[in-house]
């Protein structure tokens, strides 16, 4: 049968959506920093939206794309569709293209909105839960001149991905981790290894913070660490 088997390929194209918060007082005449937020696998923009309500009211652009790849996610009496930033299957290499199309992607987007609002480019960082964190670990260190720093909550900073990009935005990119201690999906442990190793290859101002009661999720104690971090930052 194998001998009378042709393959072929052929793109398929899916549309994307995101949502723009603005600052609650905006104004045309000003600039201000961009945040970038990312959702965890199976979820869309509401979900962070809501654990970092906190932080919306600051003087920011917010900025949540949906993940470009849609998966139905199944309950116990329900169905949906969710959301993933990438596909992976164990192959690293697999892994590192499937980011890296989905940080032209991203990058796209951010360009769009610099046509439409009033961002400051040289203000810029992202964030996000889970596999959300670990696409904004390796957006923003891989891209240190358009972001200032990237934060990963309830995921783990890629720092196998930073080797050959190190030398250049270790001293450039500010990384975040923030996790839950009780964390089952993604260890505690392999965590802040992750922030270790972001330090011994460079990157200078690479900062863990756990709340030890939290499981993978975002706590009020998380949020409020990230709003710090964003002040730092921005």
């Amino acid at each position: 049968m194998h001998e009378r088997t042709r393959l072929g390929r052929r793109v398929f194209e899916l549309e994307t959506s995101y949502e723009v918060l603005l600052p609650p007082r905006y104004e045309e005449g000003r600039r201000y920093p961009l945040v970038v937020g990312l959702h965890g696998m199976g979820q869309d923009e509401s979900h962070l939206k809501r654990d970092l309500a906190p932080l919306l009211e600051r003087d920011y652009l917010w900025l949540f794309p949906r993940g470009p790849y849609p998966l139905e996610v199944r309950g116990r009496d329900s169905m949906r569709v969710g959301h993933a930033w990438y596909m992976f299957d164990g192959n690293q290499e697999r892994l590192a293209a499937s980011m890296e199309l989905t940080a032209r992607h991203l990058l796209g987007i951010i360009d769009t909105l610099w046509n439409s609002f009033r961002i400051d480019l040289s203000r810029a960082v992202v964030l996000g839960f889970s596999q959300g964190g670990y696409m904004a670990g390796v957006l923003g260190a891989k891209n240190p001149m358009r972001f200032r720093g990237a934060c990963s909550i309830g995921g783990r900073l890629k720092h196998e991905f930073f080797h050959e990009i190190a030398a250049k935005a270790g001293p450039r990119v500010a990384l975040a981790q923030v996790h839950g201690g009780q964390d089952t999906s993604v260890r505690a442990e392999a965590a802040r290894q992750a922030v270790e190793a972001c330090r011994a290859q460079g990157f200078v101002r690479a900062e863990y913070f756990e709340d030890p009661l939290a499981g993978h999720e975002i706590t009020p104690p998380m949020a409020a660490f990230v709003g710090r971090w964003l002040e730092q930052i921005l």
